[in-house]
């Protein structure tokens, strides 16, 4: 069974994580895991302004963003001389496309001591990025949006996935069809989008995790069965791993045992390995 977890969090500097990094760790290296890597979210954009006083890990200010990173990164390395377990630094990463936030993105990762980075996509946005909602708040919109326009952002979604693959900032991309929790891009109409993100990572050999969080909240994992199956029938080519995005230490490895029995179900043998993760840029 895999022995390492690198989507995980914690409730450092408000992060969204429920229990410290030392007790997200201590259960980590408790349950015999060898590696975990911390990937706490890395969410800026100068158009997250209204969701500010909502979420205090939302930045619209790139220089403040980069700070509270920092410090973050202090706390892990910190750990690291308390612990067996070997501790990676990473971030969840939700990609954005506007040249600003492109622009110091990249100056700040050749700032930053990171082991890797995922991407994980959480918002719903125009195609200028000047509307940003994060898919949980989009209940809080007054007014609410049409069908047309749920629809039209749901495309703009899936798409952006597709660019964060193809932007090679990544080691591996998080829960692909994420949106689908809530309730969106789940009918036939989004398949062809679907299949877009596959072909994707089949033309880049990009990994992507097979997540576990979506057992407890609609009973399956990320993605769906099928997009996993079809990956498996490509021969497997594209490195897959598990992923129990832990917010709580009680999820940290939860549910690895039935994803592998699906994995060894399908002949899908071409596993992520610990050498895979890569600095960005």
């Amino acid at each position: 069974m895999q022995n390492f977890t690198l989507h995980t969090h914690n409730n450092e500097l408000h992060f969204d994580g429920r229990y410290s990094a030392q007790e997200m760790i201590t259960t980590a290296q408790q349950k015999g895991f060898t590696t975990i890597g911390v990937s706490n979210h890395m969410i800026m954009h100068p158009n997250l302004t209204p969701y500010l006083s909502r979420e205090p890990m939302f930045f619209d200010n790139f220089e403040k963003a980069e700070a509270a990173y920092q410090r973050h990164i202090e706390i892990l390395q910190n750990l690291k001389t308390k612990f067996k377990i070997d501790i990676k630094v990473g971030f969840e990463v939700d990609f954005f496309q506007d040249p600003r936030w492109r622009n110091y993105f990249e100056k700040m990762l050749t700032r930053l001591p990171v082991d890797y980075l995922i991407s994980g996509s959480h918002f719903l946005k125009n195609k200028d990025e000047s509307f940003i909602c994060n898919i949980f708040h989009l209940k809080y919109l007054n007014p609410q949006p049409d069908s047309q326009t749920i629809h039209e952002l749901t495309i703009n979604h899936y798409e952006n996935i597709i660019a964060a693959i193809e932007s090679g900032y990544f080691s591996f991309i998080a829960h692909l069809d994420y949106c689908t929790i809530f309730g969106l891009g789940e009918d036939k109409r989004y398949d062809e989008y679907k299949y877009r993100i596959l072909e994707s990572l089949k033309k880049h050999n990009h990994p992507f995790e097979i997540n576990t969080g979506g057992y407890d909240r609609i009973g399956r994992p990320h993605p769906a069965e099928w997009m996993i199956k079809e990956m498996a029938n490509n021969g497997g080519k594209v490195p897959v791993l598990i992923s129990d995005d832990a917010h709580y230490t009680e999820k940290i490895g939860r549910y690895f045992p039935e994803v592998e029995k699906m994995l060894a179900d399908m002949g899908y043998t071409n596993r992520f390995t610990l050498e895979m993760l890569r600095k960005p840029l």
